[in-house]
């Protein structure tokens, strides 16, 4: 399986390694690494995590540090949505109309 990211997860990956590395760079590195393990393990089993609340899109937890990350499995492409802090909202889901 491949990993791919939306621009909105690319971005908000860009944002959180740049708001730790600006106070300890080692812990950004440490942060990166941990979250390519996780998608290592995803791309072995793709369906090891909980369902969010957001349809087809599952949440898992990067290790140690406080962020998710959502991800929906589509084909053989694991694709990474949103990485975002803990404490911050859950992406809004799409409304049905």
């Amino acid at each position: 399986m491949s990993v791919r990211y939306t621009e909105t997860a690319f971005a908000e990956l860009a944002e959180i390694i740049s708001y730790i590395a600006a106070d300890n760079p080692r812990a950004a590195s440490a942060f990166i690494a941990r979250l390519d393990q996780l998608l290592e393990n995803l791309r072995e089993f793709p369906r090891m995590t909980r369902f969010s609340d957001e349809e087809g899109a599952h949440i898992a937890p990067v290790g140690r540090y406080p962020y998710l990350l959502f991800y929906a499995v589509e084909g053989g492409d694991i694709v990474v949505l949103h990485v975002r802090h803990g404490a911050r909202r859950y992406p809004a889901r799409p409304r049905n109309t």
